[in-house]
């Protein structure tokens, strides 16, 4: 389809003050044949008998005002083709004749009638708005789950339905994202990011209120009137039983083991501590671990809070993870995670080994890698140094492979994030070493 510009003419006229045409000239894309046999005639003599005295009066309009009105007239082209147009005429000064413009009066009416189409259709979606709209207020108000909207760029709540006012009391108002813990906040803020971006997120589990009760969030963005909201639908996650009688247990357990123990959600942020972990990381009191995320103590370089999270997430367990803890004051320990996961919430045992002894197991035998090594035999003369130092760090690496992978299942994304490699450097090792 050939677009036209409708702020240039489409067919020009030069004309005398008498309305003799002097000179014509037509657009590219209507050049479909001369008009040179206009010259020296009467312009209304090139139009048909029912546009005779339009012409005229543009004519007269443009000598008395200086610009004539749009007037649409049925163009003859002395190839015998009659198109529609719509003409002006503007007046050059008294020595200086008129100018027509003229304009394809299809091309005009097709915009106008886009127009007239385009505000049907946007009143239709209006009224059906409005018809659907005391539907939806039956349906959210009726929910038997809490449900909330929320603004998209602020996050303020808009509207709670009575089962959320119930659950949630006086926290139906103001920003949702004040609801929740600092740590919390940033990660549930993203998650408002992409479904504005995406119209949709999985589900995320957040203490909720000043109670912090556990509710799974799904989010959702809806169309309601000019501009869309965001649905947050609200459910207790399955099997969680986070009663005030369960939380007043918890700390009397946790408190008495020896090892460290922290209660933490799905996104590694720390709901309860005892103190045996208060130590590992010299903190004061549980007040500075609480809402906190777990990574703030893993020293940079070994297994991160999304590794750990993502082994607990496709495994259901971790089992002796080891990863380096920083303490408040620089203290470092050498620890071992243990975790399990259930109900949305995550049980995380830390147990510090960095006062054992490595070399040897319990027997007082040398360990794995100690073997291994023991195993060698350099003849000096019969190897050389460098011979010597490739079997040393094959018998190394290989260790430290087979042990990281033993660790964490198999995942060999982990275990490569775990010894410091690269996963295509991880690959290539267990290609070389025989250990795919």
């Amino acid at each position: 389809m050939n677009s036209v510009n409708l702020t240039r003419p489409d067919v020009t006229l030069r004309l005398t003050r008498e309305g003799l045409i002097v000179a014509a000239t037509m657009m590219e894309h209507d050049r479909i044949e001369t008009v040179a046999g206009w010259h020296g005639r009467h312009w209304h003599e090139t139009v048909t008998a029912a546009g005779v005295e339009t012409i005229r009066r543009l004519v007269d309009e443009a000598l008395a005002s200086g610009v004539s009105s749009f007037a649409p007239v049925n163009q003859m082209f002395p190839g015998g083709a009659e198109i529609p147009l719509e003409y002006t005429t503007v007046s050059l000064g008294e020595n200086g004749g008129l100018i027509a413009i003229g304009r394809r009066f299809n091309v005009v009416a097709d915009v106008e009638a886009r127009l007239i189409e385009s505000r049907r259709t946007m009143e239709s979606n209006h009224w059906r708005l409005r018809e659907s709209e005391p539907r939806d207020d039956l349906v959210f108000n009726a929910a038997a789950d809490p449900m909330l909207l929320l603004d998209p760029e602020t996050s303020v709540i808009l509207r709670a339905n009575p089962a959320a006012r119930q659950a949630l009391g006086a926290a139906c108002t103001g920003r949702f994202l004040d609801l929740l813990t600092e740590p919390r906040r940033r990660s549930f803020a993203a998650t408002l990011r992409q479904v504005r971006n995406d119209g949709q997120a999985p589900g995320v589990i957040a203490a909720i209120g000043p109670d912090r009760i556990s509710w799974i969030v799904r989010i959702s963005l809806i169309e309601t009137g000019p501009a869309p909201s965001l649905l947050l639908h609200l459910s207790h996650p399955d099997n969680l039983t986070d009663t005030p009688a369960n939380r007043a247990i918890h700390p009397t357990l946790i408190a008495r083991l020896p090892d460290g123990f922290v209660v933490m959600d799905s996104e590694g942020i720390i709901e309860q501590a005892n103190l045996a972990f208060l130590e590992l990381v010299e903190a004061g009191s549980e007040s500075v671990v609480h809402a906190q995320p777990l990574d703030r103590w893993l020293k940079r370089g070994t297994a991160d809070i999304a590794i750990i999270l993502d082994l607990i997430r496709n495994h259901g367990t971790l089992i002796r993870l080891p990863v380096v803890l920083r303490g408040e004051f620089g203290a470092e320990h050498m620890v071992e995670l243990s975790a399990s996961a259930a109900g949305g919430m995550i049980g995380l045992l830390i147990r510090d080994i960095s006062r054992e002894s490595r070399p040897a197991d319990s027997t007082g035998a040398p360990g794995p890698l100690a073997r291994a090594l023991q195993s060698l035999s350099w003849d000096i003369g019969a190897t050389t140094i460098h011979e010597a130092v490739d079997e040393t760090v094959a018998v190394v690496e290989r260790h430290f492979i087979t042990t990281a992978l033993a660790q964490v299942a198999g995942n060999r994304k982990a275990a490569a994030a775990l010894i410091g490699l690269s996963r295509q450097s991880l690959y290539l090792k267990m290609n070389r070493y025989g250990l795919e």
